[in-house]
């Protein structure tokens, strides 16, 4: 007699898996925030002091939990340059398979440990500005949230004795705010065959919203419904509401996932949606769903397990959207929002609002249409952005432009104001 996989998480036998997922309880994730997301890190924006302190944490998390380096060198650590010269690291750790022929294939799970930093770094994504003397974005949710749960996940297999036929990564990716570039950096020189990854799973953004399921996005990008199977019978075990979408919803494209889609490797994400805090100073602790988050992780680690132990893990499909609708497009710009006061200086009008630039990537859509650092994206497609979600609206009507057609982008430079146009040539 068969029996579904929602069952056989429940077997008897299945004790060792609850054991081990016990580990990934609130106080390991509490813990893992305060220290991830304190004022001594300063935001961790990559390339600064605060970054680094936030890699060296998880370098000796790692070392602790008996996991091997799995970077350069021998190391936990790829080093890479983001911008001209900001210097950072990813953290890539490695929990070897048990079965001789299959731990030579890899399972990725990562989350990236970066977000934007401090009042007077030039780092783009700050939005709204300081607030009543709280000078640091401390990301507690972008991302200390996927950083810590992937940590705590890390403990459940390096010290609850899950022993997956197939090697698992554990990486921290970093620089994504810059551009999903730790990740893509990665991909583009991995530390280990990249023909022989086969899985990858995103945590990005996992401790809010509580009322709602989580997004679970992208269980469409590996071919036949086995995937989707065990993702749902992961959910159900931990008894956690979720959202299920082929491919994405909001966030797929603009987290870490994107990067191994892009090399052809099927890859799902949880995300637990945005919120007034997002790329603000008010993302704290004291603001993160810790029990909810718990859920979040161990039902990973399952599907992690489960995808890990398949005689053969699903091919990537084909048919997985990586540009237009997909979300997968962008004008190759960092930058952040106009606060009040700069909204005023610059005479929009009420309700409208602006993007200055501090970073313009080379060769992006973004230079080619002459854009500058410094510049203010004022509207898009004919239309003004809103002083209120400025960039997660201007992300979207990107998201949503066409193949080689063109579009107007208002810009302010300086006092004047201009227009450039942007086109996405297809590929």
């Amino acid at each position: 007699m068969r029996l579904t996989l929602a069952l056989l998480f429940l077997l008897p036998q299945d004790t060792t898996v609850a054991d081990a997922l016990k580990k990934i309880d609130e106080e390991t994730l509490k813990a893992h925030e305060k220290f991830l997301a304190s004022d001594e890190l300063e935001g961790r924006a990559a390339g600064f002091p605060g970054n680094d302190k936030a890699v060296e944490y998880i370098v000796k998390e790692v070392k602790e939990l008996g996991l091997k380096p799995a970077g350069e060198k021998d190391e936990y650590t790829q080093e890479f340059t983001v911008g001209k010269d900001r210097k950072c690291k990813n953290v890539v750790a490695l929990l070897e398979g048990s079965d001789e022929k299959l731990k030579e294939e890899f399972i990725v799970i990562g989350a990236h440990l970066d977000h934007v930093g401090i009042k007077g770094q030039r780092v783009g994504g700050q939005s709204g500005g300081a607030k009543d003397g709280d000078e640091v974005w401390n990301g507690a949710d972008d991302n200390a949230s996927g950083t810590s749960t992937v940590l705590a996940i890390a403990k459940a297999f390096a010290k609850g004795g899950l022993k997956p036929k197939r090697s698992i990564l554990f990486c921290w990716w970093n620089a994504e705010e810059a551009g999903l570039v730790g990740s893509a950096t990665w991909c583009k020189s991995p530390t280990r065959p990249m023909e022989k990854v086969k899985f990858n799973l995103n945590m990005d953004m996992v401790g809010r919203n509580p009322e709602r399921p989580v997004d679970l996005e992208g269980l469409k990008s590996s071919e036949g419904d086995a995937v989707a199977k065990i993702a749902k019978a992961a959910c159900e075990a931990e008894k956690l509401a979720f959202t299920p979408y082929d491919f994405q919803n909001e966030a797929m494209f603009r987290s870490d996932g994107a990067s191994f889609l892009r090399k052809s490797v099927p890859a799902i994400m949880f995300f637990t949606s945005w919120h007034d805090d997002y790329h603000k100073v008010g993302d704290h602790i004291d603001k993160i769903a810790y029990g909810r988050m718990a859920q979040i992780g161990r039902a990973a680690a399952r599907i992690l397990l489960e995808v890990a132990n398949l005689d053969a893990v699903p091919a990537y499909n084909k048919a997985t959207p990586l540009g237009g609708g997909g979300g997968g497009r962008t004008l190759g710009i960092q930058g952040e929002e106009l606060d009040e006061k700069a909204r005023g200086d610059a005479k929009l009008d009420e309700g409208n609002g602006g993007y200055k630039l501090t970073e313009i990537t080379a060769g992006s859509v973004a230079e080619k249409a002459g854009l500058k650092t410094d510049d203010v994206i004022i509207g898009f497609g004919g239309k003004p952005l809103p002083a209120k979600g400025t960039l997660t609206e201007l992300r979207k009507r990107i998201r949503l432009a066409k193949d080689d057609e063109t579009y107007e982008v208002e810009i302010l430079r300086g006092a004047e104001r201009l227009t450039v146009k942007a086109t996405w040539v297809k590929k």
